[in-house]
């Protein structure tokens, strides 16, 4: 299977300092997070505070559409808060949920967990493929945690999560294979471009027929079932690759070796990886994939994961099964952060939606005395 199948990469313009994976954000679970919201109202921190605390957290379950919704019916928030309980939901889309939100349904026999998994190697191999060639857009909406001014004078730069910008473009699929093409009428939105960011791509099949083709049915194995937005269940299965099956490619570009360092470097790595496979029973279509890579402590990137969420659409009248949306997650090492926080985690995060899919094709009319299509 081609390397060049999956590439995501993380293109970092500031200066960076190279340090071992010593820092991480705090790991919390929802109820966690509940508790620190409660708290935090009852001791009347502000919007700015309690924002700045979430930034630095992540969660170690997934904060379920329903669950969101519940904490902020509970108490609305101010916009910064809610910009980062957004952000923390979207992002632990690669978690499981809470154990109490999990059906308490028994796992499938043997039997029928084979066919699911046989379902979802038809899916990637057979129903990614049928859809005609087509043209779409790619709505990616870029967060980082890199220092921004103080609007006071003799405050220290803000690192929280923020929103950095949104940029459109436009993507063609011929034959199976997705490529990037500008989109007509489709403008950067902002400043942010997928230069000067977090990028990835692969979500139109490769990186599912990456996962399926690097797993075995013995590397697969059943994990839970999980309810979906709709109330329906999903069993999801897990899998874990080796370094030495791996065909999943990280790119980074680019780091310093210190602050001295003039030279940007860039890291290229196939590296071990883990994730999650959530099937429908109903139809054994695919509906999430799940990607985190296991990269070394020596590593200039500390984090590299990616969710890819597909559902139906609708292009020349036809329904067919596409990515809806995805997210992607890089953090690193930064010395400049560290002064700052104690801390020095650099973190980016992309939510992308995929919109405005229509069929890819030419169109002829017969003008009158003309024997030839215009």
């Amino acid at each position: 299977m081609a390397v060049s199948g999956l590439r995501i990469s993380s293109v970092l313009i500031c200066a960076l300092a190279f340090a071992p994976r010593a820092y991480a954000a705090s790991t919390v679970t929802v109820a966690q997070l509940e508790h620190f919201l409660t708290s935090s109202r009852a001791a009347k921190l502000s919007d700015s505070d309690i924002a700045e605390k979430l930034s630095k957290v992540d969660l170690s379950e997934e904060l379920t559409s329903r669950s969101l919704a519940r904490i902020l019916a509970a108490s609305p928030p101010g916009p910064e808060t809610l910009q980062q309980l957004e952000l923390l939901a979207a992002v632990s889309v690669i978690e499981a949920p809470p154990s109490v939100e999990l059906p308490d349904t028994p796992p499938p026999d043997q039997p029928t967990q084979s066919r699911l998994i046989a379902s979802a190697r038809d899916f990637a191999g057979h129903a990614l493929h049928i859809v005609p060639d087509f043209l779409a857009i790619r709505d990616t909406r870029s967060f980082n945690n890199l220092p921004v001014d103080s609007p006071k004078k003799h405050q220290k730069n803000r690192i929280n999560m923020h929103f950095v910008g949104e940029m459109q473009t436009g993507i063609t699929v011929r034959n199976g294979k997705e490529l990037d093409s500008p989109p007509t009428g489709h403008e950067e939105i902002g400043t942010f471009g997928l230069s000067a960011g977090l990028s990835s791509s692969g979500e139109f099949g490769a990186v599912l027929a990456i996962v399926l083709g690097d797993a075995t049915n013995d590397s697969l194995h059943w994990q839970r079932w999980q309810s979906s937005d709709s109330g329906g269940r999903i069993a999801v299965f897990g899998y874990a690759i080796p370094r030495s099956s791996s065909h999943y490619t990280v790119d980074f570009c680019c780091f310093r070796q210190s602050q001295d360092d003039p030279t940007d470097h860039s890291f290229h790595d196939k590296p071990a990886y883990h994730g999650e496979i959530y099937i429908d029973p109903a139809n054994g279509q695919v509906v999430q994939i799940t990607v985190e890579a296991d990269l070394r402590e020596s590593d200039p990137v500390s984090r590299s994961a990616m969710a890819v969420h597909y559902g139906d659409v609708v292009i020349a009248g036809k329904r067919f099964v596409c990515p809806v949306r995805s997210v992607a997650v890089s953090e690193l090492y930064n010395s400049d952060i560290q002064k700052l926080d104690g801390i020095g985690l650099e973190r980016h995060v992309n939510e992308v939606e995929f919109k405005d899919y229509h069929k890819f094709g030419s169109t002829a009319r017969m003008l009158p005395g003309s024997t030839e299509p215009r």
